[in-house]
């Protein structure tokens, strides 16, 4: 899949997020989040997946969260993201959508390959399920 270049100034970045100027630098200055320059001397500009992190350490520092926690509570979301786009991307082979009802086939079951892990999402819901192959 093509990856989109989409990026922000730090300044539209400070104004879409809520985030100071400020507390983006300080930020990125420890480690939170990483700017990119597309030209050497170029802006700071911060990617979309930047930007979420930069919202949600805002809105956790906004709830009492302390810097130290909301980066350890977004660390761990990252992880667990990573690990949901490995999955995607190694055994999602087909994904239907009909009336309503959303189907995502896994593909064989690695203890039963005769049968396939398929989801089903309908109605706020989600159901696995063995299917003969």
């Amino acid at each position: 899949m093509k990856q989109l270049d989409i990026s922000l100034g730090i300044g539209e970045t400070s104004r879409v997020t809520g985030a100071t100027t400020t507390q983006i630098r300080y930020w990125e200055k420890k480690g939170l989040v990483a700017s990119i320059r597309h030209e050497d001397g170029g802006n700071k500009r911060f990617t979309l997946k930047n930007i979420a992190i930069i919202s949600m350490v805002k809105m956790m520092m906004d709830e009492g969260y302390t810097l130290a926690k909301a980066s350890e509570v977004i660390q761990q979301r990252a992880h667990n993201m990573d690990i949901f786009h490995t999955i995607l991307q190694t055994r999602l082979g087909d994904m239907v959508s009909e009336a309503g009802l959303t189907e995502l086939n896994f593909g064989p079951i690695e203890n039963d390959p005769d049968f396939d892990a398929v989801i089903r999402v309908a109605d706020g819901d989600a159901k696995i399920y063995k299917v003969k192959r």
